[in-house]
């Protein structure tokens, strides 16, 4: 048990080697992305769906436009095309 906590203990001063970016299907990222929200990950939620639409996503597969709406509510604001609050104006 002592060799386990210090292994813990030690873990935040290793240095890896990782990737500065990964490749992730859309599938994956759109499975994510939904886990997101349901967890209410909002903020979480729309940084993926910017790098998603930023990386060309055309759309999502999924049957709740409710969701839908989530998954572009930033990219529709930000480029004048919508504007969900009632006392909001266009940018």
């Amino acid at each position: 048990m002592k060799k386990f906590k210090n292994l813990i203990k030690d873990h935040s001063k290793i240095k890896y080697d990782n990737p500065s970016a990964y490749n992730l299907d859309h599938d994956k990222a759109e499975t994510i992305w939904k886990a997101l929200m349901d967890s209410n990950n909002i903020y979480e939620a729309q940084l993926l769906s910017k790098l998603m639409i930023d990386q060309g996503c055309d759309g999502i597969n999924i049957e709740n436009p409710e969701l839908i709406l989530l998954f572009w509510k930033e990219y529709l604001e930000e480029n004048n095309i919508l504007c969900l609050m009632p006392d909001d104006k266009l940018h």
